[in-house]
């Protein structure tokens, strides 16, 4: 009996649909072959794990967590691996919160439930995996995003929860302070150049990449977009998806969307040399160019473009400006009352001249924000606009963080930390909360 025969009759064996005799034939060659004795405890965990995945009581258990996590508002699910099983926690608003503790056999089967729908592989648990989920609650319809990841104590599972029938918010109800919305329509209405969106990792940048892209949209463009992956489908875009298994790298579809008559082009993310070179060159060729990055302020993307390994010239000539963004917590409406800041926070935001002359308020805690205080996040905004004189220093070689700072105050910049005084000011946050995200 060959290794081949064996190994497409092992799941068979292993749920005893085999006759007699050849069950003792694979038997027979399972003794003599070590790798698929090996292949056959695989087999056999994978099977143990099928089943217990598709158990009523876990299919049960997990779509409640999904449902949950909806009904909550939350973005993000996590299963926890831990030493007595897992902790499932919500991201709501920003923060983790607990929502349920597992034992160790209900993780492995809530572990393998979470993959059977997203199309991961059961028996790897060796590597990370990624995949994707769909899901209806209610009449609403949602993407999961899954990632795993192995660690010491298991393997651990997120799922970022997009909802696919939230309507695009727009520049206008993204919290702008005027002045900044000004300064982010002159941008975008710019005929070409490189605008990014920065901020780090849930700070809202990608939902403002979107909108400013919704701000473009018009019969008159021709509007194409590279993401990995694409979060939410925009009407009178051409959206595509990376694929770099099959060589779809953002790199190879820029070089390819330059051959497609665009106007503007939507970049998911530039992280790597030759998307940034690609993206420049396009800039210089009369497009506009859209992107994010991670720098955690406006003033230290040309910074880090540079440090990429983009030429100075390239980030000094194309940059067109940058706007950055971060999400604070709203004051809950339904529990809101008057207090007075610590003092740690005020001094920070320089609002301790404030004290005795403005009402401050925060959330004592109630049912509807779950005794957090807070319910719904808001914008903060910076806005720098690359003019001359710091497209000068940047090719120049003198286009550091602080260096372009300094610049952009002298000529009237909104730092984010003076968006923050004034939605305290207005109520819409907490100095704590602008000061824990800020600091």
């Amino acid at each position: 009996m060959k290794c081949e025969e064996v190994r497409d009759e092992m799941i068979a064996y292993l749920k005893g649909e085999l006759d007699a005799a050849r069950k003792c034939e694979v038997e027979e060659h399972l003794a003599r072959c070590e790798g698929c004795r090996r292949e056959l405890e695989v087999s056999r965990r994978v099977l143990f794990q099928t089943q217990a995945a598709n158990e009523a009581s876990i299919v049960k258990m997990v779509d409640g967590f999904i449902k949950g996590a909806v009904e909550s508002g939350a973005s993000d699910i996590h299963v926890e691996p831990t030493r007595e099983g897992a902790d499932v926690r919500l991201r709501i608003d920003g923060v983790l919160h607990p929502m349920k503790q597992l034992s160790e056999q209900e993780r492995d089967a809530v572990v393998a439930r979470i993959k059977i729908m997203a199309g991961a592989s059961i028996s790897e648990n060796r590597l990370p995996q990624d995949g994707r989920v769909p899901f209806k609650v209610g009449d609403r319809e949602y993407d999961l995003r899954l990632s795993t990841m192995p660690f010491l104590l298991g393997e651990k599972v997120v799922m970022r929860i997009l909802d696919r029938g939230t309507p695009m918010l727009g520049l206008e109800k993204m919290g702008f302070l005027p002045e900044h919305l000004e300064a982010a329509r002159s941008l975008l209405h710019l005929p070409c150049g490189v605008v990014i969106s920065t901020g780090p990792t849930g700070s809202g940048k990608t939902t403002l990449l979107y909108s400013m892209i919704l701000e473009l949209v018009n019969p008159a463009r021709n509007i194409m977009t590279i993401e990995d992956p694409i979060e939410y489908e925009i009407k009178g875009i051409e959206q595509a998806q990376v694929n770099a298994r099959i060589g779809l790298t953002t790199a190879a579809a820029l070089r390819t969307f330059m051959r497609q008559d665009p106007d503007v082009i939507g970049i998911g993310e530039m992280h790597d040399l030759e998307t940034m070179e690609v993206a420049a060159h396009a800039a210089m060729t009369g497009h506009l160019i859209l992107s994010q990055m991670l720098p955690p302020d406006a003033a230290s993307v040309p910074q880090r473009l540079v440090a990429c390994g983009l030429d100075p010239w390239l980030v000094g000539g194309t940059l067109a400006g940058v706007i950055a963004c971060r999400l604070v917590r709203r004051i809950c409406p339904d529990c809101r009352e008057e207090y007075t800041p610590a003092k740690e926070a005020l001094d920070y935001l320089g609002l301790q001249g404030q004290v005795g002359k403005v009402k401050f308020c925060h959330g004592k805690g109630c049912e509807k924000c779950k005794g957090t205080g807070y319910r719904n996040r808001a914008q903060l905004h910076e806005v720098l606009t690359i003019d001359r004189g710091l497209s000068s220093m940047i090719v120049s070689g003198q286009g550091d963080a602080d260096a372009v700072f300094k610049y952009a105050v002298s000529k009237g910049f909104i730092t984010m930390t003076e968006d923050a005084r004034r939605k305290i000011l207005d109520g819409v946050t907490t100095a704590e909360e602008a000061y824990r995200i800020l600091a």
